[in-house]
C-alpha cells in the first residue's frame, strides 16, 4: 500500500473518531437539554393548571375543569394531562397516543428517551382538592434528537468530504518529490542515473533528494569508469594503434570463433597488401607511412560498412589488412574487391601513397567445408597471384565445391519466396543452460533452415541473400508466427528465443506489426517468447533498436543482445536499451579459458554488465575446461555444443 493511501486512511480514521466523539457529546448534551426543557415545561404547565382550576374545583364545576385541561393539552407537547379529584376519587383525563413522525424506527429503538411526569397539588385555601399529573410527549424529544443528529452528521460529511478533497490535493502536491524520488530510485536500479533538478524546500525531503542525487552522480561515474576500463582493455588487447582497426589478436580470435561454428554459409576472405610502405617510411618518415596506413584503413572501413554489419576487418601486420565477410558469395566478393582497389588508388592522386602502385588484393570465397588454415592459405595464394599480375591488381579464388554454387541468385530468391509463402522453414532449438546446473535451462534459442530437393540448408547459406532481396522482414514474421503456434500447441516449460534480423526492426512497420501481434497474446504466452538482436545491428540502427526495446518492455517481453563484444564499441548503448541479458561473443569464452591477461577482460565485461543488473550468457562453450573457467566470472548461463546441440522442433 502506498504512503499516500496510508495517510489518507489515517486521516479518515481520525476524522471518523472525531465525528463519533463529537456526535456522542452533542447527542448527550441535546438529549439532556430536551429532557430538562420538557421537565420544566410540564412542571410549569402542571403548576399553572392547578392554580387555574382551583376555583372550579371548589364549586365542583368539572366542565370548566375539563375545558382547562383541554386548553393546556392543546397548547403543549404532552401525551397525557390528568386531574385526580380527592372528593370522589375520580380522574379527569385527556390523553393521546404518542406518534413520532419523520424519525426512523431504528433510531427510536436505539434511543431510550426518559419522558418526564410533572405533579402539582390543587388547593383552595387550606383545603387540598386534588392533584394534577402531566406527562410529556416523547415524540417531540425523538424528533428534535433526530434532527440535531442528522444535521450534525450531514455537516460533518460535507466538511469531511471537502477536507479530504483539499487534503488529497495538498498531499499529492507535497508527495510530488517522493514520487520523483521513487522514479529516480527505479531508474538507478535500471542503471539510468537521472538527477532531480527541483529540490523540495521541506528539510527532510531536501536532504534525501540531495543524497540521492549524490549517489546517482557517484554511480554514474563508477559505471562510466567501468565502461572506459573495458573499452581501454579491449583497445589495448585487440586494437591497432595506427589504423584504429582490430589487430592480429583480434582477427585470430574472431576467426577461431567464426570457424568453430558448425553451420556456416558462403563467406568471403580477402587479404589487402599496401605497396612500398617500407620505402615510404624510409624516405618520407614514419608520419607519412602512418598516414598511408590510416587513410587506407578509413577507405576499407567505409567500404565494409556498406557491405555487411557482421564483417571483420583487421590489420595483420605493417602493410597487410584482412577482411572476413560472412554470407558473401563469389560475385559479391569480386565486385567488392574491384571497388576497394579503385578507392585505394585515390590515395595516389592525393599524394599519400609512395607511387601509383598502391595495393594488391587476394581473396577467396569459402564454405563450411573449408577449415581456417586452408582458407588463409588460399587467400594468401590469391594475393601472391595478384602481385604477380602487376600493380593495383586483384585475384579472387572460388573455393566452393558444394552443390550450392549451382544455385543462382534468381533461384535462391524463388526458393525463399516459396518458403515464405508456404511457411516451410525448418525450425530447430538449442538449449541455453544455467552455469551452475547445466541440466537447468534458461531458454532455448530458435534456429531456422530450409529444405530444397532433399537437401537441408541452414540459415548461413541464405540469410545474406535474404537481406539482399529485402525478404528479412517476411522471414522473421513467418518464424515468429511459427514459434507462437508451437508455444500454443506444445506449451513448453521454458521460453523460446527468436533472433530478429536488422532488416526487420529497421522498418517501423515491422515494429508496429510485432507490437500488435504481442498485444493479442495472453500474459502466459508472452512469458514463453523472447527476442534477440545483434550488437552489430544496434550499432548500425541504434534509433530503431531503441524503439524495439521500448516496445518489448511495454509488452513485458524479455529481450537480449547477441554477439556482444564483437565490435569495438563503448557499450554506452546498454544504458539506453537495458536488455534483460547479453550473450558475449564466443571469442571471449575462449579467452576466459586462456591466459590470465585475456581472462581478465572477460572479468571486466561481466563486472560491467553486472553493475547494470544484466545477466551474462557465454556462447560457444565446447569443452569442460571452458565451462569450469567460466565459473570464476559472474556468468548466468552458457550456450554451445558442450551444453547441448540444436534439435528439431
Amino acid at each position: 500500500m502506498t504512503l499516500f493511501r496510508q495517510l489518507m486512511m489515517t486521516i479518515i480514521a481520525i476524522f471518523s473518531i472525531m465525528l463519533a466523539v463529537v456526535m456522542g457529546i452533542n447527542f448527550n448534551t441535546t438529549k439532556g437539554y430536551l429532557v430538562g426543557q420538557l421537565e420544566s415545561t410540564t412542571q410549569d404547565s402542571a403548576t399553572s393548571l392547578s392554580m387555574s382550576v382551583s376555583d372550579f374545583m371548589a364549586i365542583e364545576d368539572y366542565a370548566s375543569v375539563e375545558s382547562s385541561i383541554n386548553a393546556v393539552f392543546d397548547s403543549g407537547y404532552f401525551s397525557e394531562v390528568r386531574i385526580h379529584i380527592y372528593a370522589d376519587d375520580q380522574n379527569i383525563t385527556r390523553s393521546n397516543e404518542t406518534k413520532i413522525d419523520g424519525v426512523p424506527s431504528w433510531f427510536i429503538q436505539l434511543i431510550d428517551f426518559k419522558v418526564p411526569v410533572a405533579r402539582a397539588i390543587i388547593s383552595n385555601g387550606w383545603n387540598e382538592l386534588g392533584q394534577v399529573y402531566i406527562t410529556g410527549s416523547a415524540g417531540y424529544g425523538y424528533n428534535q434528537l433526530w434532527l440535531a443528529s442528522r444535521d450534525l452528521l450531514l455537516s460533518f460529511f460535507i466538511i469531511g468530504s471537502i477536507t479530504l478533497i483539499l487534503g488529497s490535493v495538498a498531499l499529492r502536491y507535497l508527495f510530488r518529490p517522493l514520487a520523483e524520488l521513487e522514479k529516480q530510485a527505479e531508474a538507478i536500479q535500471q542503471r539510468r542515473f537521472i538527477k532531480m533538478l527541483n529540490v523540495p524546500k521541506t528539510r527532510e525531503l531536501k536532504s534525501v533528494v540531495l543524497s540521492m542525487n549524490r549517489m546517482a552522480d557517484k554511480l554514474e561515474k563508477e559505471f562510466a569508469s567501468e565502461v572506459e576500463t573495458a573499452h581501454w582493455l579491449q583497445a589495448k588487447a585487440f586494437k591497432d594503434p595506427v589504423s584504429g582497426l582490430g589487430n592480429r589478436n583480434f582477427f585470430e580470435s574472431q576467426m577461431k570463433s567464426h570457424f568453430a561454428e558448425r553451420e556456416r554459409g558462403t563467406d568471403g576472405l580477402a587479404l589487402i597488401s599496401l605497396v612500398d610502405l617500407g620505402k615510404l617510411n624510409n624516405e618520407r618518415g614514419y608520419e607519412s607511412a602512418d598516414l598511408f596506413v590510416l587513410s587506407s584503413a578509413e577507405i576499407l572501413a567505409r567500404k565494409v560498412m556498406t557491405l555487411s554489419s557482421s564483417a571483420t576487418l583487421a590489420r595483420l601486420s605493417g602493410a597487410d589488412f584482412v577482411l572476413l565477410i560472412p554470407n558473401f558469395d563469389h560475385n559479391q566478393l569480386k565486385r567488392a574487391v574491384d571497388e576497394i582497389i579503385i578507392d585505394l588508388m585515390e590515395l595516389n592522386n592525393a599524394g599519400i601513397s609512395y607511387s601509383s602502385s598502391v595495393a594488391n588484393i587476394g581473396a577467396a570465397t569459402i564454405d563450411g567445408s573449408v577449415d581456417r588454415p586452408s582458407a588463409m592459405t588460399q587467400a594468401d595464394a590469391a594475393l601472391r597471384e595478384a602481385k604477380r599480375l602487376g600493380e593495383n591488381t586483384s585475384k579472387v579464388f572460388d573455393l566452393n565445391i558444394d552443390n550450392t554454387v549451382a544455385l543462382t541468385k534468381a533461384q535462391w530468391k524463388e526458393i525463399l519466396e516459396l518458403a515464405i509463402k508456404n511457411r516451410a522453414f525448418k525450425l530447430k532449438k538449442q538449449p541455453v543452460a544455467t552455469l551452475e546446473a547445466p541440466s537447468s535451462l534458461l531458454h532455448e534459442e530458435v534456429f531456422m533452415g530450409l529444405e530444397h530437393y532433399g537437401k537441408e540448408y541452414h540459415a548461413g547459406f541464405f540469410i545474406g541473400l535474404s537481406e539482399q532481396f529485402d525478404l528479412g522482414k517476411q522471414i522473421d514474421q513467418v518464424i515468429i508466427g511459427r514459434v507462437i503456434e508451437y508455444i500454443r500447441v506444445k506449451q513448453p516449460a521454458i521460453p523460446l528465443t527468436v533472433n530478429l534480423s536488422l532488416s526487420s526492426y529497421a522498418k517501423p512497420d515491422f515494429i508496429r506489426w510485432l507490437e500488435k501481434t504481442l498485444s493479442q497474446l495472453s500474459p502466459l504466452l508472452k512469458s514463453k517468447i523472447m527476442f534477440e538482436i545483434s550488437e552489430q545491428g544496434i550499432l548500425s540502427e541504434e534509433a530503431q533498436a531503441i524503439s524495439l526495446a521500448k516496445m518489448l518492455k511495454t509488452q513485458r517481453v524479455v529481450f537480449g543482445i547477441d554477439n556482444v563484444g564483437k565490435q569495438f564499441s563503448a557499450f554506452q548503448y546498454l544504458q539506453t536499451l537495458m536488455p534483460d541479458y547479453v550473450k558475449v561473443d564466443s571469442s571471449y569464452t575462449r579467452m576466459a579459458a586462456g591466459k590470465e591477461s585475456e581472462s581478465f577482460f572477460m572479468h571486466t565485461l561481466c563486472k560491467m554488465f553486472g553493475s547494470l543488473n544484466i545477466d551474462v550468457i557465454a556462447t560457444g562453450v565446447e569443452s569442460e575446461k571452458q565451462l569450469t573457467a567460466l565459473k570464476r566470472f559472474d556468468v548466468t548461463g552458457t550456450q554451445g555444443f558442450f551444453v547441448g546441440r540444436s534439435q528439431d522442433m
